[in-house]
């Protein structure tokens, strides 16, 4: 593993490890730095601010979430496995959109919700699972729409939701099996 990719790790797990403890908005970059012994500099030359760090991270993680995610043998389970992730991630989510930061990560996490979206779309084109019939602009709006739907459903999830996940899992794919736009 190469220095900077260790460096990049180290910040990403102290990062983490203190949210876990201190309110999103009262970390600094000090906090990060101590916690994994690195100095300020180093922080900056890998990152411009914790926004960056923070969007760095979902990105990484998005890549490997989307691998993952659409090796799953049916629609229901590639729903179940963006779904869990997602709600597994939902303490943090909540942490950095109720921020100040938020205008800089919840496009982010629409732009990963969109593109897991498109990805699942062009994959099963053969399964027809978004009409032939859309335009262009058409299907990117439908993608906008199910990206911000997901969203929603991630940020408002309760309980309740959670008893029944199977059901929800089993609409959203009919959802997309029934060609809705």
């Amino acid at each position: 593993m190469s220095v900077k990719k260790i460096t990049v790790t180290a910040l990403e797990t102290a990062l983490k490890d203190i949210m876990r403890q201190t309110p999103f908005e009262k970390i600094t970059v000090s906090d990060i730095t101590n916690r994994c012994q690195l100095n300020r500099q180093t922080f900056y030359y890998h990152f411009q601010d914790i926004p960056d760090l923070i969007c760095y991270m979902i990105e990484q993680g998005s890549k490997e979430l989307l691998e993952n995610c659409l090796a799953q043998p049916t629609l229901e389970d590639k729903i179940r496995y963006l779904l869990s992730v997602a709600l597994n991630a939902h303490p943090l989510i909540q942490r950095t959109i109720s921020t100040s930061y938020q205008s800089e990560l919840e496009p982010l996490l629409l732009e990963q919700f969109y593109s897991f979206f498109d990805q699942l779309t062009n994959e099963s084109a053969s399964s027809s699972l978004v009409s032939d019939s859309l335009t262009a602009s058409q299907r990117k709006l439908l993608l906008r729409y199910h990206s911000l739907a997901f969203l929603g459903l991630v940020r408002t999830w309760s309980k309740d939701d959670s008893a029944h996940m199977d059901e929800i899992v089993h609409d959203l794919a009919q959802f997309f099996k029934n060609k809705t736009h």
